[in-house]
């Protein structure tokens, strides 16, 4: 069985390593301490099981966890963490385990008993995706962190878009689509879940239907009917600012 640790602490990962190496059954298949590196090689690499921190620098394992539920049904996830508090929100997302550092060798021993306990016995096929990725989502509300990146849609391909990149979101039939200088890419997220992540990256809701990161904006250009028009530095497209936010608009900016 495949196992994949994602911790920003490398003592963390040796530390998983090392505990795996009593169980023959298991085989490290990757490690990471970098969580966009990780979110990369498990977009394309599923895996049987997935240590996963959820404290990380620009990353939640949380975000990391719902794209995995979503393309990998059968990798079963334990969250790690050095506080307590998580405990009950993993446990509403279905984890297997969630494991509080440092941990002992009979803790660890626990989580590996309970997930070959749960693949001989179940399969770790047998529960509702459904039902886990609207808990992933409802928990992953809850959680307040800085986004660095985010997961694009093309076609069948699944891109990771560094915020930077990224002019503006807009949302057209409750689909948000992701714009970028070279590219557009359909989100997975509605634009609430983008605002507020990436609310310390000066990104700014002009519109109800549009997230702009104004570090990419040029200048405004007001119209008679009280709104703006916003354009951008390097590519073509205009977006809308309300009434109701120019003033708030004006305000970020003093």
């Amino acid at each position: 069985m495949n196992v994949v640790i994602v911790d920003d602490e490398v003592l963390s990962v040796e530390n998983i390593e090392k505990s795996l190496r009593a169980y023959e059954a298991f085989v490290i298949q990757a490690t990471f301490t970098e969580p966009m590196e990780a979110l990369a090689y498990l977009i394309r690499t599923p895996c049987d099981l997935l240590f996963l921190d959820i404290e990380m620098p620009g990353m939640s394992g949380l975000y990391i966890a719902e794209q995995v539920a979503l393309l990998h049904a059968k990798t079963r996830i334990c969250f790690i963490s050095a506080h307590e508090e998580g405990a009950i929100k993993a446990f509403e997302l279905n984890a297997l385990d969630y494991i509080t550092k440092p941990f002992s060798k009979e803790r660890f021993h626990k989580c590996i008993a309970r997930y070959l306990y749960e693949n001989g016995e179940t399969g770790a096929a047998g529960e509702n995706k459904k039902a886990r990725m609207h808990a992933l989502w409802d928990v992953n509300q809850t959680i307040d962190y800085s986004l660095d990146m985010v997961c694009g849609y093309r076609e069948e391909d699944i891109v990771i878009i560094r915020s930077s990149e990224i002019y503006y979101f807009e949302t057209n039939c409750s689909v948000v689509y992701i714009h970028t200088k070279r590219a557009v890419y359909r989100g997975n997220k509605p634009l609430a879940f983008y605002e507020k992540k990436l609310r310390t990256h000066c990104f700014f809701q002009t519109h109800k239907s549009y997230l702009v990161n104004l570090a990419k904006v040029d200048y405004f250009r007001p119209r008679i009917t009280y709104t703006y028009d916003m354009f951008f530095k390097d590519i073509a497209d205009v977006v809308p600012v309300s009434r109701t936010k120019v003033k708030e608009l004006k305000q970020y900016f003093n």
